[in-house]
């Protein structure tokens, strides 16, 4: 029996076969898009590890044709999806350096043609073996090809078997032409246009089910392609055809100029509809739902228990059942049920268990120490007696009031002391709707814990949590599902552990710091300028780091920052380079600013720190405060020296608690 963690492990649709139809798990917006309906084509968008590549191979007909749907409709073979990712170092080769005489443009067309015919004679091949057509079983091998195909193609015979036969040859003989352009003899070019809408046209002659048979493209991973490939790519979609679609995905920001062949361009609307993957999964909660769905999936498949009678793992994967899936009761049976597997504290309970913690109870006195000190009441009262286990949360968001330049130390003393004596209220200044504990007590929680860098920060932990902290990447779920399994349960089975599945705090706190440490550390892997791309994303959090560890907490939970639009244009070519970077590989969301303060602030936006970096180092997940910073500051961040960048960090951090701040400057490298 595989260890329950290792359900969790299986996070790429790379390892899957062509088939993923059981794999996948049909989003909520589904109800909401649009692929097959006109001759369209569709972009879709979306980070590393989405579910682009999953996403695009449901269309495939691997998973159209899978031998585990049911009642595949004609309108279904009418859309036949055909699935594309370049093989970059090969594509790489064809260039007009490389193969001369300008035949790169020529070479890759070919390539392409040869790539997709083949999975045309294997589409055949499933077709001819389904059992479940709703209109009975359909044989396309035996269709005849028309004089296109024999004419362009060279064929011995107007065969399928012989169209299979031939491109496997042509792709070993195209293979060895690309490596060796001076020893090979050049290859007769077909262009993919000609030859894919021949063959339908042959397939709808075969057969009256097929009269309005059309190829979709579903190109993956367009960014890789060199720019003159890109562009033949682009020429199809700008001139598309009853018999052709062809859809590209790539990562947001990687692709800015989708230009043609001649001086045209792709236009939204006109030419293409977008869709971004990573805005949908956000909206309506829906993250948290798929993931839910998800998470009790993946423990169906290694034979868990989870009692969740509303879950029913086979209607995951049609969208026919979506309508059951969206209704308001299942979506919060799902939710709960993985809620009690993956429990949470609210912050007043994680305040609690503070006051209860000793460690945690000292570094909160000592916050009081120094805030009295700073306000010049030390002596008058003692730290411990301003601790109270009725009111936890005041007690800790008292000691960030205390260091504050703003707050007087008496006023808030007297005021801590009415709320001792009276109770909390609704009407207190602690405890009213966005009060001192309401804007203050996650940013004083996580402070609190930064001090005990060792100490598991159960802030993180909770199903709601992880999703906050990994959405929109599914994957970076399923890594921290996989790391909090392992360690609740090592190498366990579903038959092993014998009760039900519960994960106490720690253990996914811990998990939560694991998979966050894995994830910075591998941003080094990201692109091109990886290291760069490391060094920028450790100043950026050790900035918000430093926000973090100011004992006053005068503006709480700073993990992002905006800067105004023309402002953004003065800076560097290499800053620049790097920030796009930080987009393309989600290092960095970018979003509209819609919390402006003044006028003068409405052309910005903001950019995020991705989340799953918040445990590495310690800062807050919410999106709930940022800084602004000009153009000069963001490139010293993004190019300047470690000198520079500390000089800007003093600049920018409030240096009211001096000595914590000479301590943050001389750790950020």
């Amino acid at each position: 029996m595989p260890a329950i963690a290792d359900a969790f492990l299986k996070n790429r649709a790379d390892n899957l076969p062509p088939d993923v139809f059981q794999e996948f798990i049909v989003p909520p917006f589904f109800q909401h898009i649009s692929i097959f309906r006109d001759s369209k084509s569709v972009r879709v968008l979306g980070g590393r590890g989405c579910g682009k590549t999953m996403f695009l191979r449901f269309f495939c007909h691997g998973s159209t044709f899978s031998a585990h749907r049911e009642n595949i409709s004609d309108d279904e073979l009418s859309n036949l999806g055909l699935y594309f990712r370049p093989d970059t170092g090969f594509c790489s080769l064809m260039t007009p350096e490389w193969l001369q005489k300008q035949r790169d443009g020529f070479a890759f067309s070919h390539y392409l043609t040869l790539s997709l015919v083949a999975e045309i004679c294997q589409a055949i091949k499933n077709i001819d073996a389904a059992q479940n057509l709703a209109n009975g079983s359909l044989s396309l091998g035996s269709a005849r090809l028309g004089t296109t195909l024999v004419r362009q193609l060279d064929l011995p015979e107007p065969t399928i078997q012989a169209l299979h036969l031939l491109i496997e040859e042509r792709m070993a003989d195209f293979d060895l032409w690309v490596r060796n352009p001076d020893q090979c003899e050049v290859p007769r070019f077909v262009h993919f246009s000609t030859i894919l809408t021949a063959l339908a046209d042959d397939l709808a002659n075969h057969s009256p089910r097929l009269r309005s048979i059309a190829f979709r493209v579903f190109v993956d991973e367009f960014e890789n392609l060199l720019p003159r490939h890109r562009e033949i790519i682009c020429d199809a979609i700008k001139h598309p055809s009853q018999r052709i679609a062809v859809h590209i995905a790539h990562k947001r920001e990687a692709v800015t100029d989708l230009k043609t062949s001649g001086q045209e361009r792709i236009a939204e609307i006109h030419d293409i509809r977008t869709i971004d993957l990573e805005s949908w999964l956000v909206k309506d909660n829906d993250f948290e739902v798929l993931a839910a769905e998800l998470f009790l999936f993946r423990i169906y498949q290694v034979d868990g228990v989870v009692s969740c009678p509303a879950f029913k793992p086979e209607l995951l994967h049609d969208p026919v059942h979506l309508p059951y899936r969206l209704t308001t009761e299942y979506r919060q049976d799902v939710v709960n049920c993985v809620k009690q597997i993956l429990p949470e504290l609210n912050a007043p309970e994680i305040a609690r268990l503070a006051l209860a913690d000793q460690p945690l109870r000292r570094r909160i006195s000592e916050m009081i120490k120094k805030g009295l000190e700073f306000q010049g009441l030390d002596g008058t009262v003692k730290a411990e007696d301003l601790i109270s286990e009725e009111v936890p949360e005041a007690s800790i968001v008292l000691g960030a009031i205390l260091n504050r330049k703003t707050q007087s130390g008496k006023d808030a003393l007297g005021l801590f002391k009415q709320v001792l004596e009276k109770g909390r209220s609704n009407t207190d200044v602690f405890y009213k709707a966005g009060g001192w504990v309401d804007n203050n007590l996650y940013g004083c929680l996580f402070h609190i814990y930064a001090g005990l860098p060792r100490r598991p920060n159960i802030l993180y932990s909770g199903f709601s949590r992880f999703c906050k902290i990994a959405a929109p990447n599914l994957r970076f779920f399923q890594e921290l599902c996989h790391s909090t399994l392992l360690l609740a349960y090592q190498r366990q089975s579903a038959d092993d552990i014998g009760e039900p599945l519960c994960v106490d705090q720690n253990n996914q706190a811990l998990a939560a710091k694991q998979v966050s440490d894995a994830m910075f550390g591998d941003i080094m892997q990201l692109g091109p300028h990886g290291y760069r791309l490391l060094d920028f994303a450790r100043r950026l959090g050790g900035l918000f780091e430093a926000f973090n560890r100011r004992r006053s907490q005068s503006e709480p939970e700073i993990n992002h920052f905006s800067i105004n639009e023309s402002d953004a244009t003065r800076l560097s070519e290499a800053a620049q380079t790097i920030l796009r970077e930080a987009k393309i590989w989600s290092v960095l969301w970018e979003t509209k600013d819609t919390k402006n303060k003044a006028d003068v602030d409405a052309a910005q936006y903001e950019l995020v720190l991705n989340a799953i970096y918040a445990p590495h180092f310690k800062i807050s997940y919410r999106k709930r405060r940022k800084i602004t910073l000009s153009a000069a500051q963001l490139d010293i961040i993004l190019t300047q020296s470690d000198s520079q960048f500390e000089s800007l960090v003093k600049q920018l951090v409030d240096s009211q608690d001096d000595d914590t701040t000479a301590k943050i400057t001389g750790s950020l490298f």
